[in-house]
C-alpha cells in the first residue's frame, strides 16, 4: 500500500512540476512558489478530514516542519531551473539524489534490501537520469550541477524528515511544514516585489499547481509513514518520468531514445519495488 501510494506521489508531483515550470515562464518564481503554497492549504483541510490523527507528538511537528523548509528549498530551486529552461538537465539529477540519499539512510540504520528490491532501485535510479537527457541537454555547467544537487539533497531530507514521523500523527506534520512554508514564501515574494495576486488562467493554473503539489505531498507523507523511508523515497523520485509524460502529451514532444528506455527502467522498477 505505502508503494502505491509513493508512485502517486512521483505521478502529482511530476504534472505539478510540468505545470509549475510552465507557470514560472509566465510569472516570477517566487510569485508562483508562494500563491500555490497558500492555495494548496485547501487540500491539506480536506486530507485531514479525512485521515484520522490519533496522537501528534512534539517530535511529529519538528519533523514536519524541517521537511517543510527543506521541500521548500527544493522546490524554489527546482522552479527557477525550470524557469530558465533546464528541466532536462537539472531534473533527473535532483531526483536521483533524492532517490540516493534516503535509500543510503535506510541502510546505515540497519535496513536490508532484497535483489529484487536492490533491482528495482538502481533501475529508478537510471530511469531518472535516462528520461532527463534529451539532444539539446547532454552538458551541464558547474552553477546547474550545484543546483541540481542542491535541489536533489534538500528534497532527500524531506523525505527523511517525514519518514521519522509517526503514522498516529496523520496528516498534522504537513501542517506544521506550511506554518513555515507559506509565510516563508511571502516575505521572499514581497521582498522580491512579486507577491501581487494574479487573476484569471493564471490564477487558475496555480490553483492546479498547488492542489496536485499538496496531494503528492500527503501521498508521500502516508507512504513515508507507513513503508520504508528508501524504497519510497524511490519511487516518489520518478516524478521526472511522469513529467517527461505530461510534455509528450500535452505540448506533443517527442521522447528520445534514451527517454525511452529510461520511461522502460521505471515502469520495471515499480514493479520490483511494489512485489
Amino acid at each position: 500500500m505505502s508503494q502505491l501510494l509513493a508512485l502517486a506521489s512521483a505521478a502529482l508531483f511530476g504534472i505539478a512540476d510540468f505545470a509549475g515550470g510552465y507557470a514560472s515562464r509566465l510569472m516570477p518564481v517566487w510569485r508562483v512558489t508562494a500563491w500555490s503554497q497558500l492555495i494548496g492549504l485547501a487540500t491539506l483541510a480536506v486530507g485531514l478530514l479525512i485521515v484520522r490523527a490519533e496522537n501528534v507528538t512534539t517530535a511529529d511537528l519538528v519533523f514536519g516542519a524541517i521537511g517543510g523548509v527543506f521541500g521548500l528549498i527544493g522546490l524554489a530551486i527546482l522552479y527557477a531551473s525550470l524557469a530558465a529552461g533546464t528541466m532536462s538537465v537539472v531534473a533527473p539529477i535532483t531526483g536521483a539524489v533524492a532517490a540516493a540519499i534516503p535509500v543510503l539512510f535506510d541502510l546505515i540504520g540497519g535496513v536490508r534490501l532484497d535483489r529484487l528490491e536492490w533491482l528495482g532501485v538502481v533501475l529508478a535510479v537510471a530511469a531518472v537520469i535516462l528520461v532527463g537527457f534529451d539532444r539539446e541537454a547532454r552538458h551541464i555547467d558547474s552553477r546547474l550541477l550545484t543546483q541540481a544537487l542542491a535541489a536533489g539533497f534538500a528534497f532527500a531530507i524531506f523525505f527523511i524528515a517525514l519518514g521519522q514521523t509517526s503514522p498516529e500523527s496523520g496528516l498534522w506534520p504537513l501542517v506544521a511544514a506550511r506554518i513555515i512554508t507559506v509565510p516563508t514564501a511571502f516575505i521572499v515574494a514581497l521582498a522580491l516585489g512579486v507577491a501581487t495576486r494574479p487573476s484569471g488562467e493564471r490564477l487558475r493554473l496555480l490553483g492546479a499547481i498547488g492542489t496536485l503539489d499538496m496531494g503528492a505531498n500527503v501521498a508521500v507523507t502516508l507512504a513515508l509513514q507507513r513503508g520504508p523511508i528508501g524504497i519510497n523515497s524511490v519511487l516518489s523520485s520518478l516524478y521526472p518520468a511522469f513529467t517527461a509524460l505530461a510534455a509528450i502529451i500535452v505540448l506533443h514532444e517527442r521522447p528520445t531514445t534514451r527517454q525511452g528506455v529510461g520511461i522502460g527502467f521505471a515502469l520495471v522498477a515499480v514493479l520490483a519495488l511494489a512485489v
